[in-house]
């Protein structure tokens, strides 16, 4: 799978500033107003938001969003909860999901930030490093992970390359989140500079 496609998300959103792509790096500014949508679940996606995330993605065919919260698609669903508004296909802990390595082109995360915003969707602090260990495994190789937080989370470089850093602003006094991409590399960082060296990993 390529990477993200700047171009295609511009032409998609061409009333808006534009996402740039420069030496590897997407950057940019995304505002995401709030004023006029209900609020259904707090912290859900703030509106726009996975439009436009799923159009820097055209050729993602195989998506998962976990936690998936209020949303229930393209793709599969992943959610630790089932209620009246979170209706995922797959009821799961975000560290344990039970579908197939190397299933996913592309997947999607907003996660509880606190722990204060944990208990208020029903469930325990969110498991962001085992997380993230999940999400490489049903990740091809190529394949990306997207996700909304508070503030980009740390990483390890064997294991991903981070390839974008996106703001979402959603209005005046409200906090500003980042949108961290990240990419599976199609082989181990390590083996990559092993071979670049000319030695055998």
């Amino acid at each position: 799978m390529s990477g993200p496609d700047v171009a295609a998300l511009n032409a998609a959103f061409p009333r808006y500033p534009m996402t740039v792509e420069d030496k590897g790096w997407v950057y940019g500014v995304w505002y995401c107003g709030t004023a006029w949508q209900r609020v259904v679940l707090h912290g859900q996606y703030p509106p726009g938001f996975l439009k436009r995330a799923l159009a820097l993605f055209p050729e993602a065919n195989d998506i998962l969003h976990c936690p998936s919260g209020t949303v229930e698609g393209p793709g599969v669903t992943v959610d630790l909860v089932t209620d009246e508004v979170r209706r995922p296909q797959v009821q799961a802990s975000a560290d344990a999901i039970p579908l197939p390595d190397s299933s996913f082109d592309l997947i999607l995360s907003d996660p509880p930030y606190t722990k204060e915003d944990s208990a208020r969707y029903g469930c325990p602090p969110f498991p962001l490093r085992g997380f993230m260990r999940e999400a490489r495994r049903l990740l091809r190789p190529g394949g990306h992970l997207g996700m909304l937080h508070t503030y980009y989370p740390s990483y390890r470089r064997r294991d991903w390359r981070l390839v974008g850093l996106i703001a979402v602003v959603t209005g005046f006094q409200r906090a500003t989140r980042m949108f961290s991409i990240f990419e599976k590399p199609e082989e181990p960082r390590q083996q990559q500079m092993d071979m670049s060296d000319g030695r055998q990993p």
